[in-house]
C-alpha cells in the first residue's frame, strides 16, 4: 500500500531539487480583483507523531494575506493554505492579519487583528461562523466561555481604554464586557479570575505596564498589579505561576521577564521576551535580541541549558512547546514565506516546512486530516492522469512559479514538474497563463466512452459566497485525441468536446495569437518575474484556438465571474463532481459535427478566456488532476 505522498516522493526522485521547490512558494492564484491562495501538500518528514498542527500566519496589515497551514503529523503531510481548500465559496479567504489560534472542545477558533473577528471553524477548519470584534487579538477560553481581549483606544484618541469580552460558545454571542488598561494583549484563566496583559501599544511614548485581573463571576476588573513596561505575553505554568514578557520601550528600557508567584511574590530576570511556551516544569523563551531559544526552571527560575540552536534564523516568532516536539517559527523579512521548524528536545532539528508570510501562532490538535485519502493501493493510481506529454502556457503571471523554472531546464523538465504537482492524485497545481496555454496528458490507458460522464478534470474555482450563479471561474477548452498511429505520442487529429458557449455568437473559434519575448513587460505588482517561458529557446511562438466571451461583473464590490452551466475546466467547484466533469460524446471536429469516438488517449486542456486586470493580473486556467470516472466507481 502506496500513501499517496509515497506516490509523490517517487516523482520527487526524478528531479529533487527542482521539483520540492513547488512545495509553497506560491503565493497567489488571481481571480478577478481578489487574491485568492491555492493550498499546496508537502512531504515534509517520515516520522510518526500523533494528529496535527495548524499554523496561523498574520500576513502584512492591509494585505488581506492571513493564512491557516495545516500538517497531519501522522503522515506527515504539510498543506499550504489549507482554510482555503476547505472553504472555497470564502471569497476574501480567512482576511487581514492572524493574530491568535486555539482549539477548544470541538472547535477552532482565530483571532484575525484588521478584519475584526473571530472566526469559528470546525477542527478540520471548515467555516461555522464568526464573531465581530472591534482591533481584537487574543483568545482565553473557560466553562463553555470565550475571553476576548481588543484595542479600543487609538493614537488619535489614546485615552480610551481596551476591552474583553465574553461570548457564549454555544451561540457565539457577545454576554458581557469589562473594560481593562490601554491597548490589552494576551490574557490567562487561573482558577476564576482573568489575567490580562495590559501593553498599551499604541502608547509609544508611555506604555502601561500593568496586568488587570478579572473576576469572572462578576465581570469586573478587581484589581491592576504592576509588572514591566509594556507587558504583551502571559502563560500559566504548572505550579500557577504566571509567566509575562514584558518588551520595554525598545529604547533605554530593559525587557524583562516577570515571574507572578501569589505566594511569594514577583521575581524578575533581565532577558528579552518575544514569545514563551511552556512544557512540564520547562519555559521556553525566544529572546530575539540575540536570536536564542532559553529555558528556564518552573520551580527556582534558574536558566537550563538549550540545545536548540536558533541563531541562523533571521526573525525568530513563533514557538510551541509539546510533549514531544518543540516547534519554531522564523518570519524571515516580514514580507515573504517564513519557514517552520520541529525540533526534538535533544536540540536535532527533525524537519522543517516553507508556510506563509509571518507565521506567528500555532496549535496543536487531535484530529489528523488529509485533503487525500489515507491510504490508496497502487492499483487506485490509475484512475489519475500520470503522464504529461506538452506543456505551453501563454505568458502569464503563475509562468515560471507553476510549476517552478530553474536554470537549465527544458520542455521535457517542466512536463515532469508539471506530472510531479499533478499526476497521480498529487494534490498540486499548475497555471496555463493567459488566453492559448495549454496542457496535454493522458492516462496510462485509453479513457473510454461509457454512457454518463467519463473524465473529471480538477481545477480551482469557487462560488462566490451564497451564489452558485457566480465566483470564481477561468474556463479552458478541453480537446480529446485517440492514437490512431499508435506511435504514443498526441499528434492524431484532436476533437473538442464540446461546452455550453460553443454556439454563442460571441465566441470566436479560429483565433491565433504570437507572444514574444520582448513582449514580456506585463509584470504587476505581485509577480514581477519574467512571464514567457523561460525554457524557450524560441523568442516568440504563436497559440491558437477559441476565445470566449468575457463573464466577468462586479457584485456587491467584489469582481467575480458567471459560472458557465457545462462543458469547461476551472469553471465549478471541485466538489461538484458532475460541474467538474466531460462526456467524451461531446465531441465534434473542426466543423462542428458530432464524431464517436469510443476512447481517448490524449487529453489537452487550454486557457479560453482573455482577461486582465490591472492588480491581479490575467485570467488563468488552473489545473489540479483529471480521473477516469469510471474507475473511480
Amino acid at each position: 500500500m502506496h500513501t499517496r505522498f509515497q506516490i509523490l516522493k517517487l516523482l520527487f526522485s526524478l528531479s529533487v531539487s527542482g521539483i520540492l521547490s513547488l512545495s509553497a512558494t506560491f503565493f497567489t492564484s488571481c481571480r478577478g480583483d481578489e487574491v485568492i491562495y491555492p493550498t499546496i501538500g508537502t512531504h515534509v518528514t517520515d516520522e510518526v507523531r500523533e494528529g496535527g498542527l495548524y499554523v496561523l500566519c498574520e500576513g502584512n496589515m492591509g494585505s488581506n494575506k492571513a493564512r491557516l497551514d495545516y500538517i497531519n503529523l501522522e503522515r506527515g503531510d504539510y498543506y499550504a493554505n489549507w482554510y482555503g481548500a476547505q472553504n472555497p465559496r470564502q471569497m476574501k479567504e480567512l482576511g487581514d492579519v492572524g493574530n491568535d489560534i486555539q482549539q477548544y472542545g470541538g472547535r477552532l477558533y482565530a483571532v484575525i487583528n484588521c478584519s475584526h473577528k473571530v472566526e469559528v471553524m470546525d477542527r478540520q477548519a471548515r467555516h461555522i461562523g464568526q464573531i465581530d470584534i472591534p482591533n481584537c487579538r487574543y483568545m482565553a477560553f473557560k466553562d463553555d466561555k470565550l475571553y476576548v481581549s481588543a484595542y479600543v483606544g487609538s493614537v488619535a484618541d489614546p485615552e480610551l481604554l481596551g476591552s474583553v469580552y465574553e461570548i457564549d460558545t454555544a451561540t457565539l454571542t457577545i454576554k458581557r464586557e469589562v473594560k481593562v488598561g490601554h491597548q490589552p494583549d494576551e490574557l490567562c484563566v487561573v482558577d476564576d479570575k482573568l489575567y490580562v496583559c495590559n501593553s498599551g501599544g499604541y502608547l509609544t511614548n508611555r506604555y502601561d505596564s500593568t496586568i488587570s485581573v478579572i473576576d469572572l463571576h462578576s465581570f469586573t476588573e478587581i484589581e491592576k498589579i504592576p509588572v514591566g513596561l509594556n507587558p504583551t505575553r502571559i502563560r500559566m505554568d504548572n505550579r500557577k505561576q504566571l509567566w509575562i514578557c514584558c518588551n520595554g520601550n525598545y529604547a533605554d528600557a530593559t525587557p524583562m521577564l516577570v515571574i507572578l508567584d501569589f505566594t511569594a511574590g514577583k521575581k524578575r530576570i533581565s532577558t528579552a521576551c518575544s514569545n514563551i511556551s511552556i512544557q512540564g516544569s520547562t519555559v521556553y523563551v525566544i529572546d530575539n535580541n540575540e536570536k536564542k531559544l532559553r529555558a528556564f526552571s518552573t520551580i527556582d527560575f534558574t536558566e537550563q541549558e538549550c540545545p536548540i540552536d536558533i541563531n541562523k534564523y533571521e526573525h525568530p516568532y513563533g514557538l510551541l512547546a509539546t510533549d514531544d516536539a518543540l516547534y519554531i517559527t522564523d518570519a524571515k523579512n516580514y514580507v515573504s514565506s517564513g519557514l517552520l521548524y520541529c525540533y526534538g528536545y535533544d536540540g536535532h532539528e527533525r524537519w522543517h516546512a516553507k508556510t506563509g508570510d509571518i507565521p506567528g501562532h500555532l496549535c496543536r490538535v487531535t484530529g489528523a486530516y488529509s485533503l487525500y485519502p489515507d491510504t490508496a493501493s497502487h492499483e487506485d493510481t490509475h484512475r489519475y492522469l500520470n503522464h504529461v506529454y506538452e506543456y505551453m502556457p501563454a505568458m502569464g503571471q503563475f509562468v515560471n512559479e507553476l510549476p517552478k523554472y530553474e536554470e537549465g531546464d527544458d520542455a521535457a523538465s517542466m512536463c515532469r514538474k508539471c506530472e510531479a504537482a499533478i499526476a497521480n492524485n498529487a494534490g498540486g497545481m499548475i497555471s496555463l497563463g493567459g488566453w492559448g496555454g495549454y496542457i496535454t496528458f493522458g492516462f496510462d490507458h485509453a479513457v473510454e466512452n461509457k454512457e454518463g460522464r467519463d473524465i473529471q478534470i480538477l481545477g480551482n474555482a469557487f462560488y462566490m459566497s451564497g451564489s452558485t450563479e457566480y465566483g470564481s471561474s477561468e474556463p479552458g477548452i478541453v480537446l480529446v485525441c485517440r492514437d490512431e498511429n499508435k506511435n504514443g505520442q498526441p499528434d492524431d487529429t484532436w476533437y473538442e468536446l464540446k461546452g455550453c458557449l460553443y454556439d454563442d455568437p460571441m465566441t470566436q473559434h479560429l483565433v491565433a495569437r504570437t507572444y514574444t519575448r520582448e513582449s514580456d513587460t506585463l509584470q504587476n505588482p505581485f509577480h514581477k518575474h519574467p512571464y514567457y517561458p523561460q525554457w524557450l529557446d524560441e523568442d516568440e511562438y504563436t497559440l491558437k484556438g477559441a476565445l470566449l466571451p468575457p463573464q466577468t461583473q462586479t457584485i456587491s464590490g467584489q469582481t467575480v465571474q458567471r459560472i458557465l452551466d457545462y462543458g469547461y475546466v476551472d469553471n465549478k467547484p471541485n466538489t461538484d463532481i458532475e460541474g467538474t466533469s466531460f462526456d467524451i460524446s461531446w465531441a465534434v471536429d473542426k466543423n462542428g459535427q458530432s464524431v464517436y469516438l469510443p476512447s481517448v488517449d490524449f487529453i489537452r486542456v487550454y486557457n479560453a478566456v482573455d482577461e486582465t486586470f490591472l492588480r491581479t493580473g490575467e485570467l488563468s486556467t488552473e489545473i489540479k488532476g483529471a480521473i477516469d470516472l469510471h474507475l473511480n466507481q
